[in-house]
């Protein structure tokens, strides 16, 4: 008799494995977290033929899956659930805002960087609210104008104007002259896979800046282990 195996790496993990308790899958299906990027040793105890959900995996380990003829259900692919855990980032922002800001949603002023799903998620949340969000991209500005109070390039935002920065964008977009410019009471977020500014030296200064990976495990756990079971469940009927 197949089964879900879930590989409990975070609490999204663990309720992942209890919504799935009780049901049964065609073949044996392995379940890792989607922010993983998993190694072929990770992969040394899935039998030949088996599922595997996961985000991504190393050189080493695709070609495992190949010589295993595994069938590699890429959950980080899906349209759906990239949607759902966007939502889910945005609101574990807005908790993060909440947190380590000194200031009323009213009184702040916020600069998110990069207007992808994540980004855009984020500043739909913050419009709803009532907070007029500027935002930093090198996209077409056009979809951005709906929601954005001021849409910049990321090298034209004047970082000493704002009282919380947001970076969606996985790669470096602030370079540290520009770091230095942050007030000393303002917080920044990270939210991409790879910090977009010099954490260590803002940390260093002694600023709130930090980077929060796969936020809706830790957030909104529940919420992230049922858009996982939806995705699974449909992939794996």
């Amino acid at each position: 008799m197949a089964n879900f195996v879930v590989y409990e790496t975070d609490e999204r993990m663990f309720f992942l494995k209890k919504l799935l308790t009780g049901l049964r899958p065609l073949v044996n299906t392995h379940i890792f977290a989607p922010n993983l990027v998993l190694s072929a040793e990770r992969l040394k105890d899935i039998g030949d033929g088996e599922t595997l959900v996961c985000g991504r995996l190393d050189e080493g380990a695709e070609k495992l899956a190949e010589c295993k003829n595994l069938r590699v259900c890429r959950i980080l692919e899906n349209e759906k659930f990239q949607a759902r855990n966007a939502r889910l980032t945005a609101e574990g922002t807005l908790a993060l805002i909440l947190d380590h800001s000194m200031l009323s949603l009213d009184d702040m002023r916020v600069l998110v960087l990069g207007f992808g799903r994540t980004g855009a998620a984020v500043v739909r949340l913050l419009d709803k609210l009532g907070v007029e969000a500027d935002i930093a991209t090198t996209a077409s500005p056009r979809p951005a104008g709906a929601f954005a109070g001021e849409i910049l390039l990321p090298g034209d935002a004047d970082l000493a104007l704002y009282d919380v920065v947001v970076n969606t964008v996985p790669q470096r977009v602030i370079d540290d002259e520009r770091a230095l410019s942050l007030r000393h009471d303002a917080v920044y977020i990270d939210l991409a896979s790879t910090p977009g500014i010099n954490l260590a030296m803002l940390q260093g200064m002694g600023l709130d800046a930090e980077i929060y990976p796969a936020l809706p495990a830790k957030c909104s756990p529940e919420s992230a282990a049922a858009a996982m079971r939806d995705y699974i469940l449909e992939v794996t009927a």
